[in-house]
């Protein structure tokens, strides 16, 4: 058994395969960090790139210097355990320690920057050598995969030098058939490929890439996938592997799905961890027609060496139904995407260099009906940027003294935070970038920071500090980024540029719009500087449980969402200060990183329970409005001091009106 290269979008050339692998490990596992960085511009309009140190004064970049240092010599460990399901230590399992993500100064990714270990008899490991910032854990046992959090379907999990880490590994789900054709006869040497789409609790993955992992039959048609994580599959028999190697398929191009069926007819099996999944043979069909896919790409101004990729992906889930390759040379940029079934896709071309992902075009959906699509036009435009500065605020002295902060000090390391820039999609309907969901940055020590690949459109600035001390404080955004309209208007579309003036150099940013500070626009090759970032101590943390009133009963966990909204009118819309989250199984609800203040706190079903990583509510003017209303009746109120510290609050549904 083998990991499918899953949507690696331009891995065609083995110089830079070793880079898109990673996007690849982040995909299947999300605490391996992405690696599409590029420092190359495309196209006459877009400035050179800008060093995070200017936007710093001379005594910031020494300061940065020597600050760099330290970091350098104060290194640190992360000590843990690896544990089974049922809590038995888990001795020989590699543990891996990956850079959570860049800094402002990292463009490529350093395998040197990953540390490992082995665990003891006793389930033990030690991963030192480590600079201050965050990292990712995973581990590597054959037939094992990491548990996932039954409150976010995700195994993904942040720490920092000096944390003790518990790694749990659950046997993986099996699923296992048959292969025959239309006669009934065992196919021999058929790749065969299992696509995850949901969890088990309905969740879409919330990431651009499905997790895969396939199995070949053997002399008597049978194949065995083992290691699979918990969740709904669908099974793929034949058709292009997506490899940057070429197709691999002694049986036709046109791919079968289980049972005998196109993708969307295609049946779904549900695989539970450490259980086997029998009996899934699939009839080889030989009797679908494949058409082809042909187009030319546009490169303005594209490097001689830069080489691009097109891919194809089944609009309904996100797997890979295709590949092309465009070489640096090619005279006229044209591809061919060939044995291509009907159905809906996304198309979208990329453009690689030596130093990583460069340039992207905007996804196009297209639909195959019966006849070849030709005559397709992909034009790549140069990815953005978006750098600033992050600072962590200590408490005053006063404030540290008091009963409730002693001894909750925070570590005011900047490297410890993580800044992410999320696409904002308002509208289901438009195609995704399978480029990346999420592009994160960490701060370096003197707080500069990098947000890069970043396709034209809408994106809101989440901060994730590690450090349960701090919560954030402000958002500023240079004053020529954000839009002046409401949240709730329509973002850009997908590949389009926002109708906003480039922000180049902007060094004095200005608070924006209370209602949408913390969203920006951007337009193709842009770098928007000037973004501040701050954050404080003395945040506080809210725990409890949802429990039905008296009279009802309490719906799945899965379908509920746990808002907290602030109560004060002048902060009634700060969106930093709204805050959500889905419970878990048992009801439990747990909010760190608080702002102190007032607020209402209740709980509603979830608009739609089975989408992974849905807008927050806040997000939408409207949305944001009717939240405050169903929080005001209800009237639960919450009163949160500094560092105060809560974890048996009983949130009552439905709530009881007063």
């Amino acid at each position: 058994m083998k990991t499918s290269q899953a949507l690696t979008l331009s891995a065609f050339v083995l110089a830079l395969f070793a880079a898109h692998a990673a996007n690849e490990c982040r995909a299947q596992n999300p605490t391996t960090p992405v690696v599409v960085e590029s420092n190359i511009v495309i196209g006459q309009d877009a400035p050179p790139p800008q060093s995070p140190q200017s936007l710093q004064s001379p005594q910031s970049q020494a300061d940065a210097r020597g600050a760099g240092k330290t970091a350098r010599r104060t290194l640190g460990s992360i000590k843990g355990r690896v544990v089974g399901d049922g809590g038995e230590p888990l001795p020989g399992v590699a543990v891996f320690a990956s850079a959570r993500a860049f800094s402002a100064n990292s463009y490529r990714y350093d395998t040197r920057a990953q540390h490992s270990a082995t665990s003891d008899d006793e389930g033990n490991f030690s991963i030192g050598g480590l600079e201050p910032g965050l990292y990712g854990l995973s581990a590597s046992m054959p037939g094992y995969v990491s548990e996932a959090d039954p409150a976010t379907g995700r195994a993904a999990e942040i720490y920092r030098p000096g944390d003790a880490a518990t790694v749990r590994l659950v046997k993986g789900g099996v699923i296992t058939g048959s292969v025959a054709d239309a006669q009934g006869q065992p196919l021999i040497a058929v790749d065969v490929r299992a696509f995850r789409v949901r969890d088990l609790d309905g969740r879409t993955p919330d990431t651009p890439y499905s997790f895969t992992l396939d199995g070949m039959t053997d002399d008597r048609g049978v194949y065995r996938i083992y290691g699979l994580r918990p969740g709904i599959y669908v099974l793929m028999a034949g058709g292009n592997v997506p490899s940057p190697f070429g197709p691999v398929s002694a049986y036709g191009d046109v791919p079968t799905f289980y049972p005998s069926s196109t993708r969307d007819t295609a049946a779904e099996v549900t695989v539970r961890a450490g259980q086997d999944t029998a009996g899934i043979d699939i009839h080889y069909r030989d009797d679908q027609q494949g058409h082809r896919v042909t187009g030319h790409i546009e490169m303005p101004n594209a490097q001689g060496e830069a080489a691009a990729g097109i891919s194809l992906i089944y609009a309904s889930s996100g797997i890979q139904a295709g590949n092309a390759f465009v070489p640096p040379n090619s005279p006229d940029h044209s591809f061919s995407l060939d044995s291509v079934p009907d159905g809906d896709y996304d198309l979208q071309a990329t453009l690689s260099s030596r130093d990583g992902l460069a340039g992207a075009s905007a996804p196009q959906r297209i639909s195959v009906r019966g006849a070849d699509v030709t005559g397709l036009r992909l034009t790549i435009t140069p990815l953005a940027s978006a750098s600033g500065t992050l600072v962590v605020e200590p408490a005053s002295d006063a404030l540290r003294a008091s009963d409730a902060c002693k001894g909750r000090g925070a570590s005011l390391l900047p490297q410890e935070t993580l800044v992410s820039a999320v696409a904002d999609h308002p509208s289901k309907g438009n195609p995704l970038s399978r480029i990346s969901g999420l592009r994160d940055a960490a701060p370096d020590a003197a707080g500069a920071f990098m947000l890069r690949n970043l396709e034209p459109g809408r994106y809101r600035l989440l901060l994730h500090p590690a450090d349960e001390a701090l919560y954030v404080r402000s958002v500023e955004l240079p004053s020529t980024s954000t839009s002046t309209t409401s949240p709730s208007t329509s973002a850009p579309a997908r590949g389009t540029s926002a109708q906003r003036p480039a922000a180049t150099t902007s060094t004095q940013p200005q608070r924006a719009n209370t209602a949408a500070r913390d969203f920006f626009d951007i337009r193709a090759g842009q770098q928007l500087s000037g973004i501040r970032l701050r954050l404080a101590e003395g945040a506080a943390s809210l725990g409890g449980h949802v429990v039905a009133a008296e009279g009802s009963t309490l719906p799945t966990p899965a379908s509920l969402r746990v808002y907290l909204l602030p109560a004060e009118r002048e902060h009634a819309d700060d969106t930093l200060r709204f805050y959500e989250t889905t419970p878990g199984p048992d009801g439990s609800f747990s909010f760190k990183n608080l702002a102190p203040g007032r607020y209402f706190a209740f709980a509603r079903a979830a608009a739609d329970p089975n989408d992974a990583s849905p807008r927050p509510a806040s997000w939408d003017a409207v949305a944001r409005a009717g939240l405050r209303r169903d929080a005001e009746t209800a009237n639960v109120t919450v009163e949160l001091q500094p560092c105060q510290r809560t974890t048996d609050f009983a949130l009552r549904f439905p709530a009881q009106t007063k």
